[in-house]
């Protein structure tokens, strides 16, 4: 039986991409480039689409990339890549007797235990052994990935708390481990990957806190290091993010969130990558140009209140129409 196509069902390629895609011989990347497509350009939609894991999916963006049909870093972080789900949510219990069998025989084990009391600074007590075996043993993580997840824990917790607070217990080792296996960072490369992507946010993290109007420096909560993460994935300034702030502060009266993001989502969907490309489009005066690659934010990002006024309206109307689905 033959099925019909409505217009708005029809997807279309250039005969360039195809040629590329069919030279390239690569299904993965054809696959992405098609799940591109049907999303409408929207990554973190087509990542959802296909439900690969991140080192595939990164790895086939890094390809669409190179072949010039694709821009931007990869779809999603590992925190937003499709969630492998463990075979039994709930570990064995293990009992001293197996914790005692696996010092003794696994020459592994043993070793990443004393290496982990080293890390830790502490004598392991019967449970934090059972913490590490479950890491080991039921998560299945490599010895050299349970290293590089405790210095993570170690140097997160110092970012929050301070050089001089005590390091942290094997418990939120175990926690973390967990959500590395959901993220499926399972391997040395992909644990690599993760951490030079957390680095980046560190780096970056005060600089977003200043555009959201924080004027105390301090370290970003989890659900704030969350929102930042994604707006860097998104590929904006800081600028653009004191923009944002502003509009929400004017028609919030007070720091929001969700709401920050949700203009920042709608920028992201319409191309804006800079405060002339969100004026030239309130104004009728051209559609948004994508930002020379490499080229740097300006420093000064405190528009006055007369402007924020004039385009406040704008915004609400722009913003119904993003939820709307309209153009």
């Amino acid at each position: 039986m033959s099925v019909l196509l409505l217009p708005n069902e029809i997807l279309s390629m250039t005969a360039q991409a195809a040629r590329r895609l069919v030279e390239a011989g690569d299904g993965d990347c054809a696959l992405l480039y098609l799940a591109l497509l049907q999303a409408g350009s929207n990554p973190d939609q087509a990542a959802q689409q296909l439900g690969w894991d991140y080192g595939r999916l990164s790895a086939a963006f890094a390809r669409l990339t190179a072949m010039g049909l694709a821009a931007g870093n990869c779809p999603c972080s590992p925190a937003a890549a499709p969630q492998p789900v463990l075979q039994d949510d709930r570990p064995p219990e293990y009992t001293r007797g197996d914790i005692a069998d696996a010092l003794e025989r696994e020459h592994s084990f043993h070793g990443l235990y004393l290496e982990m009391e080293r890390l830790l600074g502490k004598v392991f007590s019967d449970t934090d052994l059972k913490s590490l075996y479950t890491i080991y043993d039921y998560l299945a993580l490599p010895v050299e990935v349970i290293f590089m997840l405790a210095g993570y824990v170690v140097r997160s917790s110092r970012r929050q708390k301070g050089d001089t607070a005590p390091p942290p217990r094997m418990t939120e080792v175990k926690k973390e481990a967990f959500r590395w296996k959901r993220l499926g960072i399972t391997t040395v490369e992909r644990a690599e990957e993760y951490l030079r992507s957390q680095e980046s946010i560190d780096q970056r993290e005060w600089g977003v806190l200043s555009a959201v109007g924080v004027t105390q420096k301090r370290p970003a909560i989890d659900r704030e290091r969350e929102y930042i993460q994604r707006w860097i994935q998104w590929g904006f300034s800081d600028e653009m993010i004191h923009l944002a702030y502003e509009r929400t502060i004017f028609r919030k009266g007070q720091m929001n969130w969700p709401y920050v993001n949700k203009i920042l989502e709608s920028w992201r969907k319409s191309g804006y990558t800079t405060p002339q490309q969100v004026e030239q489009e309130r104004g009728g005066k051209a559609k948004p140009q994508p930002a020379a690659q490499g080229a740097k934010p300006q420093e000064n990002y405190q528009p006055s209140q007369s402007r924020i006024r004039q385009q406040s309206d704008w915004l609400d109307q722009f913003l119904q129409q993003q939820e709307k689905g309209g153009d």
